[in-house]
Parts: C-alpha cells; sequence; structure tokens
C-alpha cells in the first residue's frame, strides 16, 4: 500500500516540477531564437560625426521649450537652445506676526548656449554619454511680482476691519537683461530609438544681483519703508539651479 501511495505522489510531483521549469524556462528559450536586432546608432553626437544635426524639446526648472545640437567634434558638441516659464501660484505665510496671502506671477525667459565635452565618448558603459558643460544664457526676461494681503480681518478695540479694505503691498523683484554663465553636466545623446535620443542636465546659472521695488495701498501704504531690507537680503540669491529633460530628433 505505501508503495502504491509513492507511486502516485511520484506520478504527480515530476509532472509537475516539469511542467513549471517549463513556465520559467519557456520565454528564456523564446527570446535566444529570436533574430537579432539590427544595431542602434552609436549617439553621443555619432562619436564626433561633424554632419550631426538635432532638433528637439525639453522642460526643466528653468522653462519649457526648444533646442539645437551640433557635433564639433568626438568629444565635443554645442546646443543652441530657447527656454520659456511662465510661473503663477498661491502662497500662505506671516508678516509681522500676521496670517497673510500673497499672489505669485514670475517669468523666466532666455536664449542659451551650450558647449559639452564627453570625455568617455568613444567607450561603451554606463557613463559613455556624461559630460560636463560651460555655456550661458540671455535672459531677456527675468522677474517676479508678489502681491501681497492679510489673511484675516484687522481688529482694533470693536473695529473689524476686512483684508480687503486693508490694501495690499506690491513687491517686483527683478534682474537685468544681461549673460549669465552657466556650468552643469548631465547625459547627454542618449540613444533610444534609431534617430530620438534623450539628455539630462543638472547645473546652475549665476544672475546678476536683483532690484526690488514696493508699492503699497491703503492702511499698508508705510511696508514700502522695508524695500532695502529685503533687497539687501536677495541680494546674495544669484544661483539659479538647472534641471532640465529633453528629447531630441536627428535629421542629419
Amino acid at each position: 500500500m505505501k508503495r502504491k501511495n509513492n507511486l502516485k505522489r511520484g506520478f504527480i510531483y515530476y509532472p509537475t516540477i516539469l511542467f513549471c521549469f517549463y513556465l520559467f524556462a519557456a520565454p528564456f528559450i523564446g527570446f535566444s531564437k529570436e533574430t537579432p536586432r539590427d544595431p542602434i546608432l552609436p549617439g553621443v553626437y555619432a562619436v564626433g560625426d561633424p554632419s550631426y544635426f538635432s532638433i528637439g524639446v525639453h522642460a526643466g526648472t528653468t522653462g519649457f521649450g526648444l533646442h539645437l545640437a551640433k557635433s564639433l567634434g568626438k568629444k565635443i558638441g554645442a546646443r543652441l537652445g530657447a527656454s520659456f516659464m511662465p510661473f503663477k501660484t498661491s502662497i500662505k505665510g506671516i508678516y509681522s506676526r500676521r496670517n497673510t496671502e500673497s499672489d505669485l506671477n514670475a517669468k523666466a525667459n532666455n536664449v542659451s548656449l551650450m558647449f559639452d565635452y564627453t570625455p568617455f565618448a568613444t567607450k561603451a558603459g554606463f557613463f559613455r554619454s556624461f559630460n560636463v558643460q560651460l555655456g550661458g544664457a540671455y535672459f531677456f526676461r527675468l522677474d517676479g511680482t508678489i502681491d501681497t494681503r492679510l489673511a484675516d480681518p484687522y481688529r482694533y478695540g470693536d473695529l473689524v476691519v476686512a483684508p480687503q479694505d486693508l490694501g495690499t503691498i506690491i513687491t517686483n523683484v527683478d534682474w537685468k537683461e544681461t549673460v549669465n554663465p552657466y556650468v552643469g553636466f548631465g547625459w547627454n545623446d542618449v540613444v533610444i530609438d534609431k534617430n530620438f535620443s534623450i539628455q539630462v542636465d543638472l547645473g546652475c546659472f549665476y544672475l546678476s544681483e536683483p532690484t526690488v521695488s514696493m508699492q503699497a495701498t491703503g492702511f499698508l501704504v508705510d511696508n514700502v519703508s522695508n524695500r532695502d531690507l529685503i533687497e539687501d537680503n536677495l541680494k546674495n540669491y544669484r544661483y539659479l539651479p538647472r534641471l532640465e529633460v529633453g528629447i531630441s530628433y536627428q535629421i542629419l
């Protein structure tokens, strides 16, 4: 009887093992029989091909826009781009120990020219497309406006004044139109298809000192005296981070 049970158990056990092996192994067996794909272009500006030329789109912390890329040698390339960033948001904060609401409107529009050096362009591996970048951007619009008002009614004894009747503080922050240097690094011309590639950039612009102007209405008109203090606090905020992702199409 025991031998019969062992025989029955083996009859179920071994086919089950073979079936499971087939389920796990079949995809790999099928994959190994596939016809090899055609090789993809090497990327990194086609390893210095002087005729390489691409056009693409990008988006990041300094806006969205278009760019053109050109190979200048085996390890050197250039990218000309234009970016536009309209930004609008609302902020809640505290000013003079009172709750405030602010509407922020900012714009950052620029034309940039970046030169990149790819030290491992002729090698293989993860760092093949790694590059360091030097360049600059002409910001023909870089400013912001903040409209601030109290969030709660103002109470003075039995007198209650609504926030809209108290007035508004309007603060303008502006950077002059000039060329701002840039340094960064990233992965450039990473091929994802025969004619398409992506790039990821991380770096920073060095801006000019900002200027601040203020206006106020109603009971808040005396707050414009803080303009010099605000401008002094902002004078060291001259670094504009840039994180950008783009996709390009090779046309030559």
